[in-house]
């Protein structure tokens, strides 16, 4: 089988994954496939998603941007100052605005944007905190682990398109 079948394979095993499940609204599966591409920084990626679930709204847009972005920072530097000892104050190390002043359209969508970003990211101490703040929105674990199966397949598919892309080219 050629390589190149295996990209359009992933991206059938994505859009069944998405299909068959009735947990997450379609808003927030946009977040969270969204979020996992934008924050794999893969172009190919994305405009499959695109493909699969459809544009996404200016809000929606800067919701997902905001989250990625924040994610990029937070997970970097928690999972480093969690993994060293130093005796400094922690809390909103990264100076960043409070969630409230950023017009957040979505909260619970952001959260597993939040989520799919982490888990990009390997930010695993973040994911925990945004995985209890999916819980206080009254998301089940159900739906927080199709979240965790999207964002995993996303990555596979990340991870096939890397290695065509090296092949082909190589």
């Amino acid at each position: 089988m050629p390589i190149i079948d295996e990209a359009c394979e992933h991206s059938e095993l994505l859009n069944a994954l998405i299909s068959r499940q009735l947990l997450l609204s379609t808003n927030r599966m946009q977040y969270i496939v969204y979020a996992a591409a934008l924050a794999s920084q893969n172009k190919h990626v994305l405009h499959t998603i695109q493909h699969l679930v459809g544009d996404i709204t200016i809000n929606q847009r800067k919701d997902i941007h905001h989250a990625v972005v924040r994610m990029a920072a937070t997970n970097t530097y928690y999972m480093a100052i969690h993994s060293i000892d130093l005796s400094c104050n922690i809390a909103n190390a990264m100076q960043l605005a409070p969630l409230k002043e950023l017009d957040v359209e979505d909260l619970t969508s952001y959260y597993y944007a939040c989520i799919a970003a982490c888990l990009v990211n390997k930010g695993y101490s973040c994911l925990n905190n945004h995985i209890t703040l999916l819980r206080s929105c009254d998301e089940s674990d159900d739906s927080i682990n199709m979240a965790l199966r999207v964002t995993a397949s996303v990555l596979t598919m990340c991870q096939s398109s890397f290695n065509n892309d090296y092949f082909l080219d190589n």
